[in-house]
């Protein structure tokens, strides 16, 4: 049973890669989610469904569109394989407990936000309120109502910091310095991570997000590098890890 689990949850995975990575090009570009069906970004023409396999396809058409032989952006497997391995790694560490619930409604929300802000530097409100409203649930059958509560008000607090450092930022840079739509993800994440935890995804996220850019430096014309990605990175270590991380902070805390 276990084994078979494990082989539908890594399907399941590149299955919601590949569809929430079609999400990340289709809701920032203004396309609906049903129509047209699946087509090649650089010609047009609609894709036959041997050719939306996640994964294989990629590898069976060498990287090419089978119609204009145009090279086909690497983000779209990277996600699904990415998709397969978390969804996987998500059910070996936490079995169907809340934090399983929480690292998948995390994992899809950064399979979207990968294309969207990486390509097109675009939070999507849609995916926000969804996951929101995952996570709420989540909390509801999981968690006593004061608990629930506590993420409500850290959600707010966090967005509220948020929003202190970005007017900080832009008073001293002269510019827009933090996107809206990260400031409204830290409060998404604090709703699944509680205050403390969101605190620490929030510096481990600064701490990937340093890292890329100054190995891929990747900004758009205003010198803006997507953070969004890097955020929701930081949620999924700050869950993984817990167990290392929690001790320390109560460490600090307490003293």
């Amino acid at each position: 049973m276990q084994i078979i689990i494990i082989i539908f949850l890594t399907v399941l995975g590149a299955i919601m890669g590949s569809f929430l990575g079609c999400m990340g090009y289709r809701i920032p570009n203004k396309i609906k989610t049903t129509y047209p069906s699946s087509f090649c970004a650089d010609c047009g023409k609609p894709l036959k469904w041997y050719m939306n396999i996640p994964i294989l396809s990629y590898i069976f058409l060498k990287g090419r569109c089978a119609y204009c032989d145009k090279p086909i952006n690497f983000i779209y497997p990277f996600v699904e394989i990415a998709g397969a391995l978390l969804f996987l790694c998500n059910y070996l560490l936490f079995g169907f407990t809340i934090n399983f619930f929480i690292s998948t409604i995390i994992t899809c929300m950064l399979l979207v936000t990968i294309v969207s802000d990486f390509m097109y530097y675009y939070i999507s409100d849609r995916v926000l309120i969804i996951g929101s409203l995952a996570l709420l649930a989540v909390n509801y059958y999981f968690l006593n109502m004061s608990d629930v509560f506590y993420n409500i008000i850290s959600a707010v607090i966090i967005f509220a910091v948020m929003y202190f450092i970005k007017i900080c930022g832009n008073i001293t840079f002269k510019k827009e310095s933090l996107g809206d739509g990260d400031i409204k993800l830290m409060g998404v994440i604090a709703l699944g991570l509680g205050l403390i935890n969101s605190f620490v995804t929030l510096f481990i996220g600064s701490l990937v997000g340093i890292i890329f850019s100054l190995i891929i430096i990747k900004k758009n014309k205003e010198g803006i590098i997507p953070f969004g990605p890097f955020l929701l990175i930081g949620a999924l270590c700050t869950i993984y890890f817990s167990n290392y991380i929690t001790p320390l902070i109560d460490k600090f805390i307490i003293g």
